[in-house]
């Protein structure tokens, strides 16, 4: 398969350029006859260029930021009237994302060709998300594309204001962590050597804690490059740990358990999950596909089992509420929420209405964690500090009291 450029007049006398993928030329041929095309002419695109393109695709991944302007963007102009090609070709222009332009660029070809959006956007998965195409695809199917786009704004922009408040309120703790982190390295590194020479050439008597801070200060100069090994080591093995069921089973319930956080996550994740379901419900998608579209936006391996049971359960004819109830994951406020909605066929909304209360809960949990957080992170700090200064100054004073003998 390779990619094919053209260039084609059609029956009006228009002229037209694009590329096609195709096994050879005489596919391309056929397929621009087939639409009632006159062919200019053909030339394959050099295996240079392709490769460059799929090695900027997978480099520059398209950030939730490029996205939602690219559905903010599609649904203002389908809603003023410009056709679907000429609005993709418009944020093409206008986006910096070399890959989000690329992909936009073949989409909006794929739509000259006859293609259906959501048949194009499938063919891109690392940057459009199977909850997206199956909007889009409900859009296309209904005739209200700029509705169920506008819809998916709103989608996700909620979606990057919970990610933002997170950032945010994580900033602080993990900027903290990080400065004592290097300034204790430098102490080590460069500090304590100079009170070991005094130490060695008094003979001083050293207490436990100055043999540990000297111990310390000895691997991080002599054998720093065996801790950074094992610390790569560590890492990569956990990494391939995480790749194993067993080890995204273990890891996604663990996340769960973490003080501070595992309430924090479990409150995201629900109000992912019944925003991703309530909008696909009340897009007009049947739930047991809604529930196998939600299934694959999840990335809690735990929760994930959990909708797959659902799923499971609902078509053996179970309510909705009680595989979920059954898991004792779920708290038991959207347990009764989600019977509510089946019993008075507003399930959608009642879903919606957990993603909105999860949403104002998301938000007194981060206020919660980093007012805790804090002065735990600078106790510790504190208690650091101190440690290295009485490890220091102990067998300092205690070689002045000699001299003064």
């Amino acid at each position: 398969m390779a990619i094919f450029n053209y260039k084609a007049r059609d029956k009006t006398g228009k002229l037209l350029s694009g590329s096609i993928y195709a096994l050879d030329e005489i596919v391309v041929v056929k397929n621009l006859r087939q639409l009632g095309q006159t062919i200019i002419s053909i030339e394959q695109e050099s295996q240079f260029r392709l490769k460059l393109d799929q090695f900027v695709q997978r480099i520059k991944r398209v950030s939730f930021k490029d996205l939602l302007f690219f559905v903010r963007q599609l649904s203002t102009l389908l809603k003023s009237g410009i056709p679907l090609i000429a609005a993709i070709n418009s944020i093409g222009e206008q986006t910096k994302n070399r890959t989000l332009k690329i992909t936009l660029e073949k989409i909006a070809e794929d739509i000259e060709a006859g293609i259906s959006l959501s048949d194009s956007l499938s063919k891109y998965p690392q940057v459009f998300s199977e909850f997206f195409v199956s909007m889009v695809k409900v859009g296309e199917s209904a005739g209200i594309l700029d509705s169920v786009l506008e819809r998916l704004t709103q989608l996700l922009n909620q979606e990057m204001e919970i990610r933002s408040r997170i950032k945010s309120a994580m900033s602080y703790p993990v900027i903290l962590v990080l400065v004592a982190v290097g300034i204790i390295t430098f102490i080590l590194a460069t500090v304590i050597p100079k009170f070991v020479v005094i130490f060695e050439t008094y003979e001083a008597k050293l207490p436990l804690s100055t043999t540990i801070l000297l111990t310390a200060s000895l691997i991080v100069r002599k054998t720093w490059y065996i801790l950074l090994i094992a610390i790569l080591a560590g890492f990569f093995w956990f990494k391939r740990y995480l790749r194993s069921e067993k080890g995204k089973y273990n890891f996604s319930s663990f996340l769960f358990r973490i003080p501070l956080f595992g309430q924090l996550y479990l409150k995201v994740i629900i109000a992912q999950f019944a925003r991703t379901l309530g909008t696909l419900v009340k897009s007009g998608v049947p739930v047991l596909e809604a529930l196998k579209v939600t299934e694959k936006t999840i990335t809690n391996l735990m929760i994930k089992q959990v909708v797959q049971n659902v799923r499971g359960a609902i078509s053996r004819g179970k309510s909705l509420s009680e595989p979920f109830k059954e898991s004792g994951v779920f708290p038991i406020l959207v347990i009764q929420m989600i019977s509510v909605g089946e019993q008075t066929g507003k399930l959608d909304r009642m879903l919606l209405d957990v993603a909105n209360f999860y949403d104002q809960e998301i938000d007194y949990a981060i206020r919660d964690t980093a007012a805790v957080l804090e002065p735990i992170l600078l106790l510790i700090m504190g208690s650091g500090v101190a440690f290295i200064a009485l490890s220091v100054l102990t067998p300092i004073f205690n070689l002045v009291k000699v001299f003064r003998h």
